[in-house]
């Protein structure tokens, strides 16, 4: 996938703002254990995203501890696709 910072200037979009507007919200994650995750933090160049993941209302599974980062693409297109 291209990168969120190269798709923003080539298209227009505002993909990165709408990233960081979300820092704080849940989302459906299917690299979690409980399918949920929390977005925690989009880097400077907005490439990448820290996510936790956190309890689901769907599942009893408990979250992993722990930080990953993924590309922000991914996790864009997660909560706004």
């Amino acid at each position: 996938m291209i990168a969120l910072s190269i798709v923003d200037g080539f298209d227009g979009s505002n993909k990165i703002a709408e990233l960081r507007s979300a820092i704080g919200k849940t989302f459906s994650d299917n690299r979690s254990s409980t399918c949920r995750s929390k977005l925690i933090a989009v880097s400077v160049d907005g490439n990448t995203c820290v996510v936790e993941e956190c309890r689901s209302e769907y599942n009893t599974r408990q979250p992993k501890k722990g930080r990953k980062t993924q590309p922000s693409w991914l996790t864009w297109n997660a909560m706004f696709y």
